[in-house]
């Protein structure tokens, strides 16, 4: 090695040692499990299924709203903590005609109810400026504990809305016990990828038996290079203490996003694909209109 080499590479080593360390990335503005964050979620579900026998007929039409108030907030650096206020509205009315027997009566039921109250913490970190991971707990209060007639047809109407996920938000007579984690990753430039994972135990709190329920979802969302993007999800539910032990949904989407922090929207329709809630688009299947708004901080 020559004088010239040598000196370069001295020269070369000093500068490199001399270089602050890159700061590890500590928030990815894309990762939905970092920050604080305050958001309303509205789901829609409107069904229907009809018989005719003769000259007897009967319909049986159920509508459900149901709205989500969540809040998450950062606390001490990569710990976040959640909170889940669910309020639920459904309606389930039926109609039964014979001319031959000379009836034509109809009726309904249904109620506005607080759905089970959840709150958890999770932690998640940026592991790169394109890789987040996070994993948790969560515990939801069971206030629904022994629901009168209207409101297990509000319960009917709404439980179904997010195909078999969700479940600890509406389900009656237990103590829901949900542990999650995953992963969110930018593929390639506004090309966003989300991996969630959850287990719910659902402890009796009366003569029910244990419920057990694994949800799985996967999502892509392209960002565009304003505020508007959109993608499609795919989710699994597996309920093994159930007959019908697996659900399989879709939902394409459309966002809006501003700058962190700021305000985003999503549009989506979650679409059942399998039995027993599936096909969403046939008679008296789910196809549920979901919306959310909110503000990061």
């Amino acid at each position: 090695m020559n004088a010239r080499s040598l000196l370069s590479s001295a020269l070369l080593l000093s500068l490199w040692l001399a270089a602050p360390p890159a700061a590890p990335a500590e928030k990815n503005s894309w990762a939905k499990s970092q920050g604080s964050r305050a958001e309303l979620e509205l789901d829609v579900l409107s069904k229907s299924a009809s018989w005719a026998m003769d000259d007897v007929t009967s319909e049986v039409s159920t509508f459900g709203l149901t709205f989500d108030l969540r809040g998450q907030l950062e606390r001490f650096g990569r710990l976040h903590l959640d909170v889940d206020l669910p309020l639920a509205y459904g309606d389930v009315s039926a109609t039964f005609r014979s001319t031959r027997l000379g009836v034509d009566e109809s009726s309904s039921a249904g109620s506005l109810l607080f759905g089970n109250p959840t709150v958890g913490a999770h932690y998640a970190r940026a592991l790169s400026r394109k890789l987040t991971v996070f994993g948790g707990g969560a515990l939801s209060i069971p206030v629904l504990s022994a629901p009168d007639a209207d409101a297990r047809a509000t319960l009917q109407a709404t439980a179904p809305a997010r195909a078999s996920f969700g479940l600890h938000r509406l389900t009656a007579g237990h103590l829901p016990l949900r542990v999650l984690g995953g992963v969110e990753a930018e593929l390639a430039t506004r090309l966003v990828y989300r991996a969630d994972t959850a287990v719910m135990f659902a402890l009796p709190t009366s003569r029910a038996g244990v419920e057990l329920v694994v949800e799985q979802g996967d999502e892509l969302e392209l960002r565009g290079r304003g505020p508007y993007g959109g993608g499609l999800r795919l989710q699994a539910a597996l309920t093994p203490t159930r007959d019908d032990w697996m659900q399989l949904a879709m939902e394409p989407f459309f966002t809006y996003t501003l700058e962190q922090p700021g305000f985003y929207a999503r549009a989506g329709l979650l679409v059942a694909i399998d039995a027993p809630l599936g096909f969403g688009l046939a008679e008296d299947k789910v196809a549920t209109l979901r919306l959310a708004a909110g503000r990061s901080f």
